[in-house]
């Protein structure tokens, strides 16, 4: 009777201290807040983010927009989110509430504003707003033959958020897929998809585009050109080839890209993302569903010991697919959006070296495939 007693209690200890286990990451303090949108539904779905790295969903969200929200752009000042809507070619763009996570309408719900003229363009896949936080940038993939790819430009309200157009640039390259702007210049970039390079432009005082000598710049024979990458001191340029399984280094400090060199990733490295201290590189590799890590020495990256790191502990379900990865504001943690497995991975990343290790939680399961994710600060 005595050892059943003891067995019994142990029993409870364990269930219980399982269950305080899976609890403590939800009740752990709020670091910042997470945006994510995707497959499966016209919201944008809002997570906090907690100190130990966890993703909690918001009883409020998800927030409505309109069919299809493909990516998302925050705001310099963190104040404002902007979504590209991708079937009914318009921008959506909200305030955010940086103490309950909450995003509202910008305006008194005003509609969302089309990209552009109806038959002028279509396709709004990507959007970037300039560092000085004046210009929204919308890439327009266009729908082939009738409507070329395009750029539309909107100025920012500063004090409300609301647009106003102010330019329009039509594209050479017929399918571009991703556009990233330098956080310490007026430079503008586009990766090119099969044409394999990237067009550089110089932003003007107006938010007009011009696009620089030499562009667009190549990334080698075979190429696909598909996410793109700035350092925060804006002297590299960091490009995912998705065709030949490597990423791209350029010096990218005068406005031209000057080729640094290029490396080996995983298969399928589609995305790109810096860290804080310009240190580290992460590709997200959507062919063999892991990450791969990268040291930065004046842009020429060194595969980090361990690199690359599966996305998913060994067992788990699904293929995840991931094709976006972004690092949050503390440079503690790496997000990943898993397409396939509709998960978000979750890694801590050590300072010293750039090794990734999967949070004990992760991955989050999403109730939509992502593509996108931004976090607050």
């Amino acid at each position: 009777m005595k050892a059943l007693f003891t067995i019994t209690l142990l029993f409870i200890v364990v269930l219980l201290g399982g269950c305080l286990g899976s609890s403590s990451s939800s009740i752990a303090p709020t670091l910042a807040f997470a945006y994510v949108v995707g497959q499966g539904d016209n919201g944008i779905h809002a997570l906090s983010e907690k100190t130990t790295g966890d993703l909690s969903p918001l009883a409020v969200s998800p927030f409505e927009t309109v069919p299809r929200p493909v990516s998302i752009a925050l705001h310099p000042s963190k104040n404002f989110l902007y979504v590209p809507n991708e079937t009914s070619n318009t921008v959506s763009g909200f305030t955010v509430d940086h103490v309950a996570g909450v995003l509202a309408p910008i305006g008194t719900a005003l509609s969302p504003t089309p990209v552009c003229n109806p038959g002028v363009c279509s396709n709004p896949i990507g959007v970037a707003v300039n560092s000085g936080g004046q210009f929204l940038f919308v890439l327009n993939q266009g729908s082939a033959p009738s409507i070329p790819a395009s750029i539309s430009v909107f100025n920012i309200d500063q004090n409300r958020g609301l647009l106003s157009p102010a330019a329009f640039t039509v594209l050479a390259a017929p399918s571009p897929q991703f556009l990233a702007i330098s956080p310490t210049q007026g430079f503008l970039y586009v990766s090119n998809g099969t044409a394999g390079n990237i067009s550089a432009f110089a932003i003007g005082t107006n938010g007009a585009l011009t696009e620089l000598s030499g562009s667009p710049f190549a990334l080698g024979a075979g190429a696909t050109a598909a996410g793109l990458a700035i350092d925060p001191k804006g002297q590299f340029l960091y490009a995912a080839d998705s065709a030949n399984n490597q990423i791209a280094s350029f010096n990218a400090a005068g406005g031209p890209l000057a080729a640094v060199g290029s490396v080996p990733a995983g298969t399928k490295p589609v995305a790109v993302t810096v860290d804080k201290t310009a240190s580290f590189v992460y590709s997200a590799n959507e062919g063999s569903n892991d990450v791969s890590a990268f040291t930065s020495a004046s842009g020429a990256l060194t595969q980090v010991a361990g690199s690359p790191f599966p996305v998913q502990p060994t067992g788990s379900i699904g293929t995840p697919q991931p094709i976006f990865l972004t690092i949050d504001a503390s440079n503690t943690f790496l997000y990943v959006a898993n397409f396939g497995s509709s998960s978000i991975s979750a890694f801590g990343i050590k300072a010293s070296d750039g090794t990734l290790g999967l949070i004990t939680n992760s991955p989050f399961i999403q109730p939509i495939a992502p593509l996108w994710i931004v976090i607050t600060q």
